[in-house]
């Protein structure tokens, strides 16, 4: 009785043939989407990058909203970690005069505030896409800020004159990013734009079509044997 309740539960030696061609095909699909991803990746200078858009404020500094990665607190505008939060991030800042030394720096969202409070600063609060539009909340305070530069919360920094790019790559936790002046004066106004870059495509897509092609390969030669 126990042996025949064995043999009844053993997948019939015909299907597996059809379940390695079925999961062949979904891995050669999906390598051959992470593949053309990860040439278009390439071909946009190694980034998926947003257009850039001009953002400015009479205030001392343009802080984001807050960049909630791989935490377990719901978030209202990303309530879910989600694909974003395995990516690098590129911030590119052309400031209006270029002869005006900028500051670009990330850092954790509580310590950006506490270094931000006392200060007047626009916070951002939403955006809509089509046609684009930021909406900032206007944080009262002094004027002028303190210098940001050579403080320790920043994880990540570009400064100086002209076009400026900073690159970072992400780890979990609460983080914010602010644009100023490099001198914490009031006036800040720059052109701006924001990439991603996945790491993982090209691999992914690698092992995928390998995985796939050796699946098919398994399922032609099963079908050929008597």
């Amino acid at each position: 009785m126990t042996a025949r309740r064995r043999h009844e539960t053993r997948t019939p030696a015909w299907r597996r043939p059809l379940a390695a061609a079925a999961a062949s095909s979904v891995l050669l699909l999906a390598g051959a989407g992470l593949g053309a991803a990860g040439a278009l990746q390439a071909s946009e200078g190694g980034y998926f990058s947003t257009s850039p858009h001009r953002f400015g404020t009479p205030t001392a500094a343009l802080k984001s909203d807050e960049i909630d990665v791989g935490t377990d607190r719901a978030h209202a505008a990303d309530p879910n970690p989600d694909i974003g939060e395995a990516a690098r991030v590129r911030i590119v800042v052309r400031p209006s005069d270029p002869s005006v030394p900028v500051f670009v720096g990330i850092g954790p969202k509580a310590r950006v505030e506490a270094y931000l409070r006392g200060t007047a600063y626009d916070d951002f609060r939403s955006a809509d896409l089509k046609p684009f539009r930021a909406t900032f909340a206007r944080v009262p305070g002094a004027a002028r800020a303190p210098a940001p530069a050579g403080r320790r919360l920043w994880v990540a920094t570009a400064q100086g004159a002209g076009t400026r790019t900073l690159t970072w790559d992400k780890t979990g936790g609460a983080w914010s990013v602010v644009v100023m002046r490099l001198d914490g004066r009031p006036g800040v106004d720059v052109t701006a734009s924001i990439g991603l870059r996945f790491g993982f495509l090209v691999p992914a897509a690698a092992g995928a079509l390998l995985t796939g092609t050796l699946l098919l390969g398994y399922a032609l030669r099963a079908r050929r044997r008597p």
